[in-house]
C-alpha cells in the first residue's frame, strides 16, 4: 500500500511541476512583489501602532489568491489552446496593484513619494 502511495504521489508532484513550469517565473515575480509589499506593510503598521495578525493573514490570503489566479489563467490557456497570451496581462495587472500598494507603504513610512524622487533622478540624468 505504501508503495502505491509513494508512486502516485511522485506522479502527482511531477504533473504539478510540469503544469507550473511555464508560469514559474511569473509566479516568482508576483510572489516577490507580494513579499515586498508584505514587509513594507508590516513596517508601516508597526510605525502606526496598528500591527495585527488579521491584517497579515489577509495579505497572505491575497498572495495565495494571486497564485491561484495565475494557475487558473494557465489552465484557460491550455484548455482553450489559446494563441493569445493571457498570463502576461494578468501579471501586469497584479504587478500594478502591488506596486501601487508598495508606493503607498513607502510614502507612509518615509513621508516622501518615491516616484517624485525617481522622476527627479531620471530628469537630472537626462539633463547631464
Amino acid at each position: 500500500m505504501q508503495y502505491l502511495l509513494d508512486k502516485y504521489t511522485s506522479i502527482v508532484v511531477a504533473a504539478l511541476l510540469a503544469y507550473i513550469s511555464p508560469i514559474a517565473t511569473a509566479m516568482l515575480f508576483v510572489g516577490g512583489l507580494v513579499m515586498a509589499d508584505f514587509i513594507t506593510g508590516i513596517i508601516k503598521a508597526h510605525k502606526a501602532g496598528v500591527l495585527t495578525s488579521r491584517k497579515m493573514i489577509k495579505k497572505l490570503y491575497t498572495a495565495a489568491s494571486y497564485l491561484v489566479v495565475l494557475m487558473v489563467v494557465r489552465a484557460c490557456e491550455v484548455y482553450f489552446n489559446s494563441e493569445l497570451p493571457l498570463i502576461e496581462p494578468m501579471v501586469a495587472i497584479i504587478a500594478l496593484s502591488e506596486l501601487k500598494s508598495l508606493r503607498e507603504n513607502v510614502e507612509e513610512i518615509t513621508g516622501n513619494d518615491p516616484l517624485k524622487h525617481l522622476f527627479g533622478f531620471l530628469q537630472r540624468k537626462a539633463e547631464s
